[in-house]
């Protein structure tokens, strides 16, 4: 019954009309994620220590999503920059974007991040909040038809 509901929503949701962003408001949009996604500080890390060696600054993880003032907040910047990308081709930040997301979303940081998950005491880290906010990510990579959203999926 929640997956009938869910698929209404989205249905509708996916059918309607977006109201128009201008350029100039994308573009202002885009520079929240670029400037705190590389942010290291402050951060609000949230995750079970098991011993010291899970005691490090949050650039030194190494995690994709180190940025922002916490985990979900990095990962919702990623989406925004990469939803930006997609619908707006003639964004002035495009090229600062797309050095993030090449240097954040590596495959040596995504498996960083599942090591990180699997850590005792953090299989359930950001949830469910953190974890909707990743799915969105990845399915706006999954449906989005370009060659460097290939590359991070």
């Amino acid at each position: 019954m929640l997956l009938a509901i869910s698929l209404i929503i989205w249905s509708s949701y996916s059918q309607a009309s977006t109201p128009a962003l201008p350029l100039e408001k994308a573009s202002r949009l885009a520079s929240l994620p670029l400037k705190y996604t590389q942010v290291e500080y402050p951060n609000k890390l949230n995750q079970v220590l098991d011993g010291d060696e899970y005691l490090k600054s949050p650039k030194a993880l190494p995690l994709a999503f180190y940025g922002c003032f916490d985990w979900h907040s990095s990962v919702h910047g990623h989406w925004m920059m990469i939803n930006l990308l997609r619908n707006f081709p003639d964004l002035a930040e495009r090229e600062a974007i797309k050095a993030i997301l090449k240097t954040n979303l590596t495959a040596e940081k995504i498996a960083a991040e599942v090591a990180f998950f699997v850590t005792p005491g953090n299989k359930n880290y950001e949830r469910t909040y953190g974890w909707a906010w990743l799915l969105t990510l990845a399915a706006e990579l999954h449906s989005w038809d370009n060659a460097l959203a290939r590359k991070l999926e």
